[in-house]
């Protein structure tokens, strides 16, 4: 029972960042088309590979592989790229 508070505190914190994910997790970023000049910063920074460009040189963004870290909108020059809140 020596280490009680400690495992009462990392169980409090694994709580916490599993419900940050699990938020970020619903609010992937998204590409505004009309802006977006197809430069690739955004792919460069996304840990998670989940930009890619279609045809047209636009980026694209896997939901499924998106975790809305944010780090696609800080790269983007023209902020393109917006994490959005769920609706």
């Amino acid at each position: 029972m020596k280490y009680s508070r400690l495992f009462v505190g990392l169980a409090v914190l694994c709580l916490l960042a599993g419900s940050a994910y699990a938020l970020a997790k619903l609010a992937p970023a998204v590409v505004d088309e009309d802006k977006c000049t197809g430069c690739g910063e955004c792919a460069l920074r996304c840990p998670e590979g989940a930009i890619s460009f279609n045809d047209d040189g636009i980026a694209e963004i896997d939901e499924d592989k998106c975790t809305g870290c944010g780090r696609c909108t800080r790269a983007c020059p023209v902020e393109a790229v917006a994490i959005e809140a769920p609706h």
